[in-house]
């Protein structure tokens, strides 16, 4: 099944086209795109090497063994948090459990 995309209110460039039109072309006024960079050179040189950076962070890599510690410290203390959730949904279970089995004996 073919449509005809024109009548579904497609976006035609032939149509919109027209040669007499004195609008603006993109490519002839570039903005403020050439001036972006002026006077950033001289910014750059007025800080200076010991200047604070907000977007440096100062890190040192960890050794594989440094790594490894604190990866099993975090998974340590993960797995008793879990371990506590779990206690304590697998005392509401039966609980829970035990309600429902009591409602199904008086429909019954």
């Amino acid at each position: 099944m073919s449509v005809d995309m024109n009548s579904q209110g497609s976006d035609s460039n032939e149509e919109d086209y027209d040669p007499n039109c004195e609008e603006e072309e993109e490519d002839e006024d570039p903005g403020d795109i050439e001036d972006y960079y002026v006077g950033v050179a001289s910014d750059v040189e007025q800080q200076g090497a010991d200047a604070f950076d907000p977007e440096e962070y100062q890190f040192t890599c960890l050794t594989y063994k440094e790594s490894e510690g604190a990866l099993n410290e975090h998974m340590t203390s993960l797995a008793s948090v879990l371990k506590a959730c779990l206690r304590d949904i697998a005392s509401l279970v039966p609980d829970h459990c035990n309600k429902v089995n009591t409602t199904k004996k008086q429909i019954i």
